[in-house]
């Protein structure tokens, strides 16, 4: 049974494979036989994508017309000069860095006024790891002269839930930015769908406590 994703993905193909010609409904058949769904081309390897150019020219505008999708993806929504918000950041980041198979952290800087002025790759690690040094943050905030911090860690796996070294991560961070006077906005870990704020869960805990 086709879903609605599988039918446009099926549409999106033919409209730039098929002409008309029983060719080029071949083309379009051997195609989706080897890659039947979006997730099987986001694999794609660039062995696999050249050897597709060889068979047939025609597969280099599709291949470009995907480029051009992920391109699209990976574009960044201007956060500079933006009041900051947890919920504004983690939603832009989400999208920033859907495309992203590796986790990083992201260094955010605002000013007096609390607007951001500052976004920086700090770290990148592997599929399920990132190392991270409080000391490169805190540098990279002194540099930028920025009054306050917000930490972005990319898990592509989907799970936002802190693990027990990003709450000893928070709490170093926080602990560096009394010390130096920054204040620490927050430490926001976005998924796919879904993100996890410190302060968010602080507020969301403190309510509980006086409701009780």
């Amino acid at each position: 049974m086709f879903t609605s994703e599988s039918t446009q993905y099926l549409q999106l193909v033919s409209r730039i494979l098929i002409d008309g010609s029983e060719e080029a409904n071949v083309l379009f058949r051997q195609f989706i036989s080897q890659y039947p769904t979006p997730i099987s081309i986001k694999n794609m390897t660039n062995a696999e994508k050249d050897k597709l150019i060889e068979e047939d020219e025609r597969m280099e505008v599709l291949l470009a017309a995907i480029e051009l999708g992920a391109m699209v993806v990976r574009s960044q929504a201007p956060l500079l000069g933006h009041a900051y918000s947890s919920q504004l950041l983690s939603t832009e980041m989400m999208d920033r860095l859907s495309g992203e198979k590796q986790e990083s952290l992201y260094l955010v800087g605002t000013d007096v006024h609390n607007d951001i002025i500052d976004i920086k790759k700090m770290f990148v690690g592997g599929l399920s790891e990132c190392s991270v040094y409080p000391d490169r943050v805190f540098r990279r905030a002194l540099l930028q002269s920025v009054n306050g911090i917000a930490v972005v860690y990319n898990h592509p796996s989907g799970n936002v839930e802190p693990s027990s070294a990003d709450i000893a991560m928070i709490k170093r961070l926080e602990s560096g930015s009394r010390i130096l006077g920054i204040t620490f906005l927050d430490f926001l870990i976005i998924g796919q769908n879904s993100y996890y704020s410190w302060r968010e869960n602080q507020a969301f805990h403190k309510n509980e406590e006086e409701k009780s």
